[in-house]
């Protein structure tokens, strides 16, 4: 399963998230400006892992996963944000090998062409190998 994937496995499974925003407008990167408000678009900032050897396990990690939270206003923008942060921040898989750890959550400058609020919120993702 590739990060994406379990992110998206994640955000999804979480009714705390899905209460917010219907799982089906929780995506991948791209060109999401039209769809409905409220949405998730979500992925790593670096396509590419870094990779760690040595030490007592070996891992691969996702420095800066983002999850942008749009919607149309500030506040509803701030509860998806809230919410994720509690499916993400601090996750450990209970199948093995993943972990998820908040770093930090900004708000973005509002889209008046578009009407979206944005609220990113940033994980770091480790992957046992």
């Amino acid at each position: 399963m590739v990060v994406e994937e379990k992110v998206q496995e994640i955000l999804v499974a979480a009714t705390g998230v899905t209460a917010l925003v219907p799982a089906a407008r929780i995506k991948l990167p791209g060109d999401w400006q039209t769809l409905p408000r409220p949405y998730i678009v979500h992925g790593p900032v670096s396509v590419d892992p870094t990779q760690t050897h040595g030490g007592l396990v070996a891992l691969r990690a996702w420095e800066f996963y983002q999850v942008s939270c749009f919607g149309a206003i500030y506040s509803d923008a701030k509860r998806i944000a809230v919410s994720v942060r509690a499916a993400l921040a601090d996750y450990v898989s209970t199948t093995g090998g993943w972990q998820l750890y908040f770093r930090s959550e900004r708000r973005l400058e509002y889209e008046a062409d578009v009407r979206v609020q944005q609220i990113a919120v940033e994980f770091d993702v480790w992957e046992t190998l």
